[in-house]
């Protein structure tokens, strides 16, 4: 049994399911209501094939947020889809950017990026990731900026001041570049996660999460006070919520990855069809001393399932791998100078396969 150590902080193969599973008898991948937490029982050969893949240790992206890709993980961990399909799955908070090399390494065997984008660059740099799943097509951040600074052309930035958490996320970039802003002439002061150094300090813009700092804002009495730029309005291409493992786990593991998704997606399913029941869950699991409330979680589910429906490719289901959406985003990236040309090849940073086979249409296979 592998134990991960760190924290901070078609359509299924129709041998092996035939009879087992019936696209009719699933809710929809893109949020119906679940249809309950009893499966029928999966073929005895691919259940030993799940359990020979041992304890699978899932990385959240940001401690136990009610976020899309760890709400739904939750929820399939506490309605026992994993164990319904032969999967023993573990959960630890982590947090993005540090989970890529616990993957890499196989220290850990799946996590959530925050975007397409953080795939391409670890792969740029060796890490050998490979993105299963992608719940949104857009950009999750947005930039906002105080009205009273004036600011009417984003272009208006250049010399002025932007708090930054790390750095500007590479939606934001993009779009800022997009607008002819020369991002080395805004002075980035590093800031912490409390949204109201917008209004309390020297900074006149803030990239923030969509699902996050805007209700946090609002419930403090700055509704109106700042003005929105969605990198989705200027047509960037983005992602978020997505699915990663190792190459080599997914060559050793397949069925446990696909099922590992499968369900992931019921329990997407689930915590659409309950909300609250779902929120309440993941905030029993976070740390008690982060910010996580359940009113601010709840926006934030409620926003990402939103978005997550909304940016879905018409036709798919949650989850899939759109190589081409994709594509623009690394095209993004490599117009920015952040990844070289050829430096990635998206088809090898991905892997369709999985979502393609527990999917019909945009229905979600299960077992039962």
């Amino acid at each position: 049994m592998r134990q991960a150590k760190a924290l901070i902080g078609a359509l299924v193969v129709l041998g092996l399911f035939a009879g087992a599973c019936s696209g009719d008898d699933a809710g929809p991948a893109s949020g119906g209501s679940a249809s309950g937490g009893t499966a029928g029982a999966i073929p005895a050969e691919r259940c030993d094939k799940n359990k020979a893949a041992g304890t699978i240790t899932f990385l959240t992206s940001f401690d136990y947020a009610a976020a899309a890709s760890i709400i739904d993980v939750v929820a399939a961990a506490d309605q026992g889809y994993y164990e319904n399909l032969c999967l023993d799955v573990e959960l630890q908070a982590g947090f993005s950017s540090s989970n890529v090399q616990l993957v890499s390494t196989d220290t850990a065997q799946m996590t959530s990026l925050g975007s397409f984008s953080e795939v391409a660059v670890a792969n740029s740099q060796g890490a050998g990731l490979v993105a299963v799943g992608v719940e949104g097509y857009t950009s999750i951040e947005e930039l906002l900026v105080e009205k009273s600074a004036a600011i009417t052309d984003l272009e208006q930035l250049e010399g002025r001041s932007m708090g930054v958490k790390g750095a500007i996320p590479y939606s934001l970039r993009a779009m800022l570049a997009s607008k002819g802003v020369d991002e080395k002439k805004i002075k980035q002061i590093e800031v912490d996660f409390n949204p109201v150094v917008l209004f309390q300090t020297e900074i006149v813009a803030l990239p923030v999460y969509k699902s996050n700092e805007p209700g946090q804002l609002d419930a403090q009495g700055y509704a109106g006070k700042y003005d929105v730029y969605d990198p989705r309005d200027a047509k960037i291409p983005a992602s978020f919520a997505v699915f990663t493992t190792s190459k080599s786990f997914a060559a050793d593991h397949p069925t446990a990855v696909a099922d590992f998704l499968r369900a992931t997606l019921k329990g997407f399913e689930w915590a659409a069809a309950n909300p609250e029941a779902a929120v309440a869950a993941s905030l029993k699991r976070s740390d008690p001393n982060l910010f996580l409330n359940a009113a601010g979680e709840a926006f934030r589910w409620k926003t990402e399932l939103e978005l997550v429906r909304s940016s879905t490719p018409k036709g798919k289901p949650v989850g899939a791998v759109d190589t081409a959406a994709l594509q623009a985003e690394l095209d993004a990236l490599v117009s920015l100078g952040v990844v070289a040309k050829n430096a990635v090849d998206v088809k090898a940073s991905t892997d369709g396969r999985f979502m393609d086979e527990i999917t019909k249409g945009d229905q979600l296979i299960w077992p039962g």
